[in-house]
């Protein structure tokens, strides 16, 4: 997710709806870790938070690294990129193109891509948010699915030989660092499009997480519930100081930054672990590989 903008106490990053599984839903069944694993996403891959935040310490495919390298010999990619949308991975060029081609070298050398972990769609949620789109929330919801389905497919048929999937994809739904915000059309500061009523995150978030429970479970992908794991844990979790104060104007992109601190990351790296079904190492103590 890109930098918060000192205008815009406000990203959502997600919450997960209990979807339904349809009879015709594919069952995800683990191919399990293979010779590399590999993350994508935006700055929750990268590891990124604001400078005034900046820790030093990296982003969750770090520690899930860490928890496979424990269990088997495995090496490690990360193709994340701060400030990705899910428009911008779709470029031509870009992060998605490069994940596609990067299996398909593996393969050719000999060595399977397993698992793949995806974070992606938090700036698509905050550029309507923050009224720096043009487009309103439904609006926004019909770009972000036909993207997210594209960037789904392609991985798969990267993943895929002859019909038979020989890796995993896994993805995270959106935690929210903002509970019980409302967002009010107030120029300069903030300007919602044209028919945007008050934005609730509470309420609007939840409409994008559902898209993409229903997403991944037709696709047979496993979603960590990284809102569930966040929720009433934001303080500890990420770096938004509450209560929220919208009058400190210097320490604004600070005090509303919503990435993950070191103990968030852990907490999404031990999500994707238990999404994916692998074997866990016997003991688990949270370590730092930067290999």
């Amino acid at each position: 997710m890109r930098r918060l903008r000192w205008l815009a106490p406000l990203l959502v990053l997600l919450a997960l709806l209990v979807v339904p599984v349809r009879a015709d839903d594919p069952v995800y069944v683990p191919v399990g870790p293979g010779d590399v694993y590999l993350a994508l996403g935006d700055s929750l891959a990268v590891g990124y938070e604001v400078e005034a935040n900046a820790d030093g310490k990296p982003g969750y495919p770090n520690y899930f690294y860490a928890q496979l390298r424990a269990t088997q010999p495995i090496s490690y990619t990360n193709l994340g990129v701060t400030g990705e949308t899910t428009t911008s991975m779709l470029a031509d060029g870009g992060q998605l193109d490069t994940a596609v081609a990067f299996i398909a070298s593996e393969r050719a050398a000999g060595r399977v891509v397993s698992p793949v972990t995806l974070d992606i769609g938090g700036n698509d949620v905050v550029d309507v948010l923050l009224g720096e789109s043009d487009n309103t929330v439904t609006a926004t919801l019909v770009l972000y699915r036909a993207n997210l389905e594209t960037i789904l497919d392609e991985l798969i048929a990267a993943l895929t030989v002859n019909g038979e999937r020989r890796g995993d994809l896994l993805i995270t739904n959106f935690y929210n660092p903002y509970p019980e915000l409302t967002i009010t059309n107030n120029p300069p500061f903030i300007t919602l499009p044209p028919g945007q009523e008050p934005i609730v995150t509470d309420r609007d978030v939840p409409r994008f997480n559902a898209m993409v429970a229903e997403v991944a479970a037709a696709r047979g992908i496993p979603v960590f519930d990284a809102f569930t794991a966040f929720d009433g844990r934001q303080a500890e979790l990420t770096f938004v100081r509450f209560p929220y104060n919208f009058s400190d104007f210097p320490n604004l992109e600070r005090n509303f930054d919503f990435h993950p601190r070191e103990a968030g990351h852990i907490v999404l790296a031990d999500g994707f672990a238990a999404v994916s079904q692998y074997p866990r190492p016997v003991l688990w103590l949270p370590f730092i590989s930067n290999q």
